[in-house]
């Protein structure tokens, strides 16, 4: 394990740790203390995230995890926007039943990426690692192989490895079509 699988691995962990803290202390002192050490863990994290952003299939499924957080943090505000009342406000209303459907789509794209990698059988390629190339995307550069006929996409530590055209036998996980597991086998 490397040290970013590592930093990664250990995001959701202190995300329960620090949220048990701040909704169990009663002291105001210590409450702020461990807001400020929640908001650095976080914004540390998020800075070598932007840096490193393939840095680890680990860092790839919290990107994932996060974006269906949002999108059920935006679905639940578009729920609670929604006004059932007399006089109904028709502007509000729409406002909310727009976020509503903005956050439902954002969710069903993230979980389903999460689904198909941890729930679903891997697909396995066995060949030659051929044409390793970079190509631009919304998040900066994405490391891309060719195994067995088939793009996929590699993080940083296994794209060099693979640049060394190696014979290999890869599983891919289903939704985000990144490298999961990858042997090494004789030319």
């Amino acid at each position: 394990m490397t040290f970013a699988e590592f930093i990664a691995a250990c995001f959701w962990p202190l995300v329960a740790l620090f949220g048990f803290l701040l909704t169990r202390t009663r002291d105001r002192i210590l409450s702020r203390w461990f807001l400020t050490a929640a908001l650095v863990a976080g914004f540390s994290y998020f800075g070598l995230w932007v840096l490193y952003p393939q840095s680890s299939i680990i860092a790839i499924l919290n990107f994932y995890l996060l974006g269906g957080l949002f999108g059920l943090y935006a679905f639940g505000w578009g729920c609670n926007s929604l006004q059932f009342k007399k006089p109904i406000d028709v502007k509000n209303n729409l406002k909310g039943i727009g976020i509503l459907l903005f956050g439902a789509v954002i969710v069903w794209f993230f979980m389903t990426t999460v689904y198909q990698d941890l729930f679903q059988e891997r697909i396995v390629l066995e060949g030659r690692a051929q044409n390793p190339r970079n190509q631009a995307r919304y998040r900066g550069l994405e490391h891309v192989v060719d195994i067995a006929g088939r793009t996929v996409k590699a993080t940083t530590p296994v794209y060099e490895r693979l640049r060394l055209l190696p014979y290999v036998r890869a599983e891919i996980g289903r939704g985000s079509n990144y490298i999961y597991k990858v042997e090494y086998r004789s030319n």
